[in-house]
């Protein structure tokens, strides 16, 4: 497998991709996981966004660093819970993201499925359906295929969550396009901790994985061993699976997010940038370090 992270690493620290994927080619990852998670993809939302990408693929060039995934705007696509959000507007820019990925050669991105209160399986179903078939005719056109995560939240409120192996092949059985697959994210499933089984149940269905861990309670994306993650149990259902795709880290800090400003003297900020520079340093040696004890670390 091949190491890589996410631009989201340092995107409490630039707002320009290009500022991105330096820091994180410097830290010595060569594929990246382009983050639109945010609200990164409104930048593209112009008419001449092509060249702005460009732009960027020339710059990964120069770096000799690869984009093999993507996360495309994440938004509550059945219930928008939030009076600032504007489904319709976040719908066109993942949209959008779908075509970015088409122009940097990334051949899948991941689109999170939706919830609503009170409403069933068969219901969820149905209406995550009717949304991702609007992304289907650029699924299509640009060859790119979406990937639905599974996320580590319990049923709540009637709320039905794509939170189980079960519960994703049974989604994309319902859905049933060749260009939509699976992203595990480790994390979430170590909520409901051991999930070797749970990997091996996917299979081939797993196209690409988010690698973090936590405390089985909040949702931390903190690198491994800084908490609860059994590594060997993540580690073997990967390697028995037969997985083929990048060692994709999701594990930048939020707790390092969350903590105040250093003051380096009083009245005067300094962002933490050196220590997020230090941490994704840390990290690609610690997934190397993983990745050669299973003896499938592949430069």
């Amino acid at each position: 497998m091949k190491l890589c992270t996410t631009t989201g690493d340092f995107a409490a620290y630039y707002a320009n991709d290009i500022d991105k994927i330096r820091e994180v080619a410097d830290a010595g990852f060569k594929c990246i996981d382009f983050s639109m998670y945010n609200n990164e993809a409104a930048a593209y939302m112009h008419d001449n966004w092509r060249e702005d990408i460009r732009r960027l693929k020339d710059e990964a060039d120069k770096l000799g660093v690869t984009f093999v995934q993507a996360h495309s705007p994440a938004f509550e696509t059945l219930e928008t819970l939030s009076p600032t959000e504007d489904p319709v507007e976040k719908t066109a820019q993942t949209i959008r993201s779908i075509e970015i990925c088409g122009e940097l050669g990334i051949p899948m991105t991941v689109v999170h499925a939706g919830v609503k209160r009170n409403t069933p399986q068969e219901e969820t179903f149905r209406l995550n359906k009717e949304f991702y078939e609007k992304l289907i005719p650029t699924m299509e056109k640009t060859g790119v295929k979406v990937l639905v995560e599974n996320v580590g939240i319990a049923d709540n409120n009637g709320r039905f969550y794509m939170n189980s192996a079960q519960r994703l092949a049974d989604f994309l059985d319902y859905f049933d396009h060749p260009l939509m697959g699976v992203c595990w994210d480790i994390g979430h499933a170590n909520v409901f901790a051991p999930q070797h089984d749970e990997i091996v149940k996917l299979g081939k269905r797993i196209k690409a994985i988010h690698y973090n861990d936590n405390d089985r309670k909040n949702d931390l994306h903190t690198a491994p061993f800084l908490s609860t993650l059994d590594n060997d149990d993540a580690m073997r259902g990967l390697v028995d699976a037969g997985f083929e795709g990048p060692f994709t880290f999701e594990a930048t800090s939020k707790i390092q997010h969350k903590l105040r400003k250093f003051e380096k003297l009083r009245g005067q900020n300094g962002a933490s940038l050196p220590v997020a520079r230090a941490y994704e340093k840390a990290l690609y040696e610690t997934g190397k370090y993983l990745l050669t004890s299973y003896n499938v670390y592949e430069d």
